[in-house]
């Protein structure tokens, strides 16, 4: 009989449902050998930061009721970004490079990373931003952002889909809870 702890195969070494992750990481080419899509990836993963400052300023220049709506979503995404580190260091949940998928894409730390920090707190600026009014263009390049900045994180060997999704999902519903209280 085969045991799993001998083998070379990163799948059999995860819990059940972290199986479907890793088919799906694969599936999707994530992690391969430099290509243009990957050095794509690599770039949005480290800079969709600028392009979401740009839209966070544009929405704060153009009146005063969104400069207060992006003040208190940044301070949500703020609180948000640290229950996210806390719950990753709860789970323990390696990322892909950790578990021999892939390079090392990013040179991010070995930290666990589910879930997605980066998903998290865009989330929750997504989430944050919708009860306030109809879904005019500068919240959906937020949304676009967030969706676009997880699939380079995945891509890029960082992530699993799961740690993105998962982190997409609590952001805008934290998101959505702070606004909805205030």
């Amino acid at each position: 009989m085969h045991h799993p702890s001998s083998s070379s195969d990163p799948t059999e070494l995860q819990p059940g449902w972290r199986r479907w992750d890793v088919r799906l990481f694969r599936w999707m080419g994530a992690g391969r050998s430099p290509c243009k899509v990957l050095e794509m990836a690599k770039w949005v993963a480290r800079w969709s930061w600028v392009p979401l400052v740009v839209v966070l300023t544009d929405m704060a220049v153009e009146n005063a009721h969104d400069r207060v709506l992006v003040f208190h979503a940044l301070v949500t995404a703020g609180v948000v970004q640290v229950v996210s580190k806390r719950c990753a260091t709860r789970w323990e949940l390696p990322r892909p490079f950790a578990v021999g998928l892939c390079s090392n894409h990013l040179n991010h730390s070995r930290r666990a990373g589910f879930p997605s920090t980066h998903a998290m707190v865009m989330g929750s600026l997504f989430g944050f931003m919708l009860p306030f009014g109809p879904l005019d263009l500068d919240i959906a390049l937020v949304g676009s952002i967030a969706l676009l900045t997880g699939w380079a994180r995945v891509y890029a060997g960082a992530h699993f889909p799961s740690d993105v999704a998962a982190g997409l999902g609590l952001g805008a519903v934290l998101g959505l809870l702070v606004a909805w209280s205030t």
